[in-house]
């Protein structure tokens, strides 16, 4: 049960499960396929490879033990990074007017992160249910209903983050639950979603 555990945490890595995420989402959203693999590569290397790559250079330098990051301590850097990498897409999608569910995505990215770094000043939360939250949010609003089938991968990757002892039960809850208040309300003032 615990290698089980651990292969799920590892194959929901937000940086593994992004870049499929991106892709998708682009070939949706922008009707030239051509253009669509151009917005995706642009989201990918801001949003998972420059900061992956910052994170690979901590490790190599000896700064950090794990690839995951378990110590709270060694996140705020990362965080920062991408942060950063974040407003630059961000600004880059605006200047070469994007499609705006691309800049509705690192404005979600911007304002989590920014809430995220502030925690684990304090307080590690996990990062993975706060990944596949925002994954299953977005595919349920570009997809439809029939994706709500995918909440229960929520569960699943808490549930094995806690199996392997890297965070506990609220730790898994709150990434999940602070993600889901943060993307719903940018989705929202995006006019993403309606509730009325």
């Amino acid at each position: 049960m615990d290698k089980f555990a651990k292969t799920i945490s590892y194959i929901f890595n937000g940086i593994f499960i992004s870049i499929p995420i991106f892709l998708v989402i682009c070939f949706i959203v922008v009707e030239n396929k051509i253009e669509a693999v151009g917005w995706a590569s642009l989201c990918i290397l801001f949003g998972i490879i420059i900061p992956y790559i910052y994170i690979y250079f901590l490790y190599k330098k000896k700064r950090i033990s794990d690839i995951h990051i378990p110590k709270k301590e060694d996140r705020i850097k990362p965080l920062i990074v991408s942060f950063v990498s974040h407003v630059i897409c961000f600004m880059i999608l605006y200047v070469l007017k994007a499609p705006p569910f691309l800049k509705s995505i690192f404005a979600v990215g911007i304002v989590s992160t920014v809430i995220f770094t502030i925690i684990t000043y304090f307080w590690k939360i996990s990062i993975h249910t706060s990944w596949i939250t925002f994954g299953v949010i977005t595919f349920i609003i570009l997809f439809g209903k029939w994706m709500l089938l995918l909440i229960l991968l929520i569960p699943a990757i808490a549930w094995a983050r806690v199996k392997t002892k890297k965070h506990t039960v609220i730790q898994v809850v709150l990434g999940a639950g602070i993600t889901t208040a943060t993307t719903v309300f940018v989705y929202y003032n995006y006019g993403l979603i309606n509730f009325f």
